[in-house]
């Protein structure tokens, strides 16, 4: 029986410059934000643009594959922004005898 070349690579997810794909979407968010607020500062946003990489690269350090994603997504959820609103009958708990 031959045994059959399997790589490494092929459960790990796509890569560039070490960050995934929803993290070069958020750096391509702080791009068009970073050059909306100052349009002529090339070299300061090269900065910024600079620190949200190196400061994405120190979050996700030694967390799993997807970790960027999930925190967004447990930071926009809605359940525990508030607290919905109290129905008339929910608040009525005493009984007129």
């Amino acid at each position: 029986m031959e045994s059959v070349r399997v790589y490494r690579s092929v459960n790990n997810t796509d890569r560039f410059f070490g960050l995934e794909l929803a993290d070069g979407v958020l750096m391509l968010l702080v791009f068009f934000f970073a050059f909306m607020v100052n349009r002529e500062g090339l070299f300061s946003n090269a900065g910024v643009l600079a620190l949200a990489y190196f400061g994405l690269r120190a979050l996700k350090r030694n967390k799993p594959e997807g970790y960027v994603l999930d925190l967004a997504r447990y930071v926009l959820a809605r359940r525990f922004k508030g607290v919905g609103a109290f129905d008339e009958t929910e608040s009525m708990k005493v009984e007129k005898a």
